[in-house]
């Protein structure tokens, strides 16, 4: 091929990659709602943990459970990262974090699939001293455990 040739195809090729790009720009720029996961407003309300266990489990006291291991420091020294682990033997499909004294008390909610046997282990923000729990959802039924952390720098 001459050389005239070659420039124009990688023209035309440059053309065309641009031209896709702008339009793919576009359409993210765009954010077609079936793209985006929904916003549960009535999860991340302020309120007590009470209201959030309503909001978000339908009941405001899930079932206290010693399957369920909460693992976090018992002084945190700075809230901004506060390590916690939650383990169970529940085959659990919903998986959930409150924290009782946050303005939102729920910090995660996680779905699983098949049944599993989870063990999450995360950093979270704390607005002071307060409980943790870590909650499981299993057939319908939710399964609680909770541990206290006491905040001695608070970061929120």
């Amino acid at each position: 091929m001459p050389v005239v040739t070659t420039i124009l195809l990688n023209n035309m090729k440059r053309r065309a990659f641009i031209e896709k790009s702008f339009l793919s720009a576009a359409l993210l720029f765009l954010r077609p709602a079936g793209l985006i996961a929904a916003w549960n407003e009535k999860f991340f309300q302020q309120g007590s943990i009470e209201q959030a266990f309503l909001n978000v489990l339908g009941t405001k006291t899930p079932e206290k459970t010693n399957r369920i291991t909460l693992t976090a420091p018992a002084v945190a020294s700075d809230s901004s990262a506060v390590p916690v682990e939650i383990h169970t033997d529940i085959k659990a499909d919903m998986l959930y974090l409150f924290v009782e004294k946050n303005l939102t008390p729920l910090v995660f909610s996680c779905s699983l699939h098949g049944g599993s046997i989870p063990w999450f282990g995360l950093n979270i923000k704390m607005k002071e001293s307060s409980l943790l729990y870590g909650v499981v959802r299993e057939g319908g039924k939710y399964y609680a455990a909770s541990v206290h952390v006491d905040v001695l720098a608070q970061a929120c």
